[in-house]
Formats: structure tokens, sequence, C-alpha cells
């Protein structure tokens, strides 16, 4: 084998493998790489509700994670960052941070006195569980949660996947079926 084909075809395969990944698929890669360690917005976090994947950009599934939390608990900027935007949507108040590598990371329902391209450090306070206005539906009905999303440029990603705490799925062996 030609010496230049040995150490070329490597990398060869390996473009055309990235060549083969759809482009969202790419771009999440790399930001997933790219951001700085992520943590739970809330202390001893209780997770509720799990991320869903939607099936396509405009179809329905939970762009999130729920945690358990009650009314005034404090919140916690889960990644060093700058505030996006701290306000209400339509009638719920929330807050987003956007990350080091351009990430924005939003919790709500959250009342907050920062304002916008305020710099926050990991794990400082950034405000508290608060309702919103009369007409506002809690986004869990059983129970008081807390909404915590992370969204690329290309579009939403599991908060627990980034912060590495999602486990794979695991097979029962055929002796135990």
């Amino acid at each position: 084998m030609n010496p230049l084909t040995r150490h070329t075809a490597p990398l060869l395969a390996a473009t055309l493998l990235l060549c083969l990944i759809p482009g969202t698929a790419k771009a999440n890669i790399h930001a997933a790489v790219a951001e700085p360690e992520l943590i739970a917005p809330v202390q001893a976090p209780e997770l509720v509700r799990s991320y869903l994947q939607p099936t396509s950009d405009y179809s329905s599934g939970h762009r999130g994670v729920d945690y358990r939390v009650s009314l005034g608990q404090k919140i916690f900027a889960p990644v060093t960052g700058t505030v996006w935007f701290a306000g209400k949507v339509v009638n719920r108040p929330l807050l987003t941070l956007r990350s080091p590598a351009g990430n924005l990371i939003e919790v709500e329902p959250v009342c907050s006195t920062l304002v916008s391209n305020t710099k926050v450090k990991q794990n400082e306070e950034i405000g508290q569980v608060c309702d919103g206005d009369a007409s506002y539906r809690p986004h869990c009905e059983a129970m008081r949660c807390l909404h915590f999303s992370y969204r690329t440029p290309d579009g939403y990603l599991s908060p627990i996947w980034i912060m590495g705490n999602l486990r794979p799925s695991v097979l029962a062996p055929w002796s135990d079926v």
C-alpha cells in the first residue's frame, strides 16, 4: 500500500462518515462537546418529567426536563454565561442564559431582578420560582415544577444528556426473559 494512501484512508473514511451525518446532528455533536459543564438549576433536583424528542421541528414533544420545586425556591445558574432574556413571555416569567458556546439555557417559571447582558457565574442565584399571571396554566398539573431547557442554534437537546446524566438503555439478558 502506498504510504500516502495508508495515512489518508482513515481520514477519508472519517470525512465520508461525517458527510453522511445530517447537518443538525453534526452541529449538535459539536455544541455538546464545546459546552462547559452544565449543572441542574436547583439543589437536590428531583426529575419529574423527561425530555421527549419531537419527531420533527414543529411536532409535539417536551423540549426540556421538569424538576419538582416549591414557590419561592432559589434557582441557580446552570452555566457561567450572560442573561439573554429575563421577563414574561405571554403570561409566564422566564429567564434565559446564553452560554459561552452560544447555546440558550432557559428556566421557567422564574422571577428575577437580573436584566439582559448581566454576566452570571455557574451556581450563582439567578431568581426564584414564582407564579405567572392569572391566565398562566402551570406546566405540571399535579405539582409545581421548573422547566429547564437547552437549545443550540439547530434545536433542542436534553439538558440531562448535556450534563452527562443520561444512562444508556440496557436490555435484559435472554435468560431473564
